[in-house]
């Protein structure tokens, strides 16, 4: 799976981490800022820099100004609540974060070898433990029809993020329910259950019925509404996902849609 294919489907899974990766962006971006800027100042006042100090300069030169970049991209992006979708973003992205970390490492090993050896060392190990972690809390996405849950379960993934859109529920070629359960952003509840009047509103078009709407307003840790749908057969609720009146208001629904969950339950 492409990296984009696996950030478009992780994020309508769970349309909320939007935010989650902004916010680890802007930290990474920082944290490197930060490094590459007490690192360069030694090189820079040195009058005949060796051969690996002067890597090191030229490194962190393309590498600052790329992240300070990135970092007011990020703000931008939070502003939104949304990433930016732009393979130039991606490629400059990775080409400052890979400078910054060549750069530092050239700084060790200018140092001492045996300092960039171990730095070398240190982030493969740390990479693992990060995919590691990352993978029992979050899950991986895999290509196909099956994506792999924390729990331990495989289970069919649909393919977006608001109303039937979350992933998780087992779907066949059959009619069936769906609860879904939805959590606005804060201050944004309002704004939540206009945008689900408008989506809502395109569903008996496919012939799928809304059979129970209902709100709460207990706090923050339940969820904003309660939603049951009874859906025809997949082939239809495929087709709704694609209608281009709902896939306009994609922008929206990051906006104000904090968290999903959508589960299948018994038809009644």
């Amino acid at each position: 799976m492409r990296e984009d294919e696996y950030i478009e489907q992780a994020l309508r899974r769970e349309p909320g981490l939007t935010d989650e990766w902004l916010k680890q962006n802007n930290l990474m971006y920082g944290g490197l800022v930060g490094i590459c800027i007490v690192l360069v100042q030694p090189l820079v006042t040195d009058a005949a820099p060796s051969p690996l100090g002067l890597a090191s300069v030229i490194l962190f030169a393309i590498a600052i100004p790329l992240l300070a970049g990135l970092i007011l991209l990020n703000r931008q992006e939070s502003y939104r609540h949304r990433l930016a979708r732009s393979r130039a973003v991606t490629v400059f992205r990775s080409l400052a974060m890979g400078t910054a970390f060549a750069g530092i490492v050239t700084t060790f090993w200018g140092v001492s070898w045996i300092a960039g050896a171990v730095l070398l060392v240190s982030a493969f190990v740390a990479t693992f433990v990060h995919g590691a972690g990352y993978t029992r809390v979050e899950g991986v996405l895999r290509w196909g029809r099956w994506s792999w849950r924390p729990e331990g379960r495989e289970a069919p993934a649909l393919p977006d993020g608001d109303g039937p859109e979350a992933s998780g529920a087992s779907i066949d070629e059959e009619a069936f329910t769906l609860c879904c359960l939805l959590w606005a952003r804060p201050g944004l509840e309002h704004d939540l259950v206009a945008y689900e009047d408008r989506v809502l509103a395109l569903m008996p078009d496919y012939g799928i019925e809304v059979t129970e709407r209902v709100r709460s307003e207990r706090g923050r840790e339940h969820p904003t509404e309660v939603q049951l749908y009874h859906v025809p057969s997949r082939p239809l609720l495929d087709a709704y996902l694609a209608d281009p009146r709902r896939v306009e208001l994609t922008a929206e629904r990051d906006r104000v849609v904090a968290r999903t969950e959508l589960f299948r339950v018994p038809s009644m």
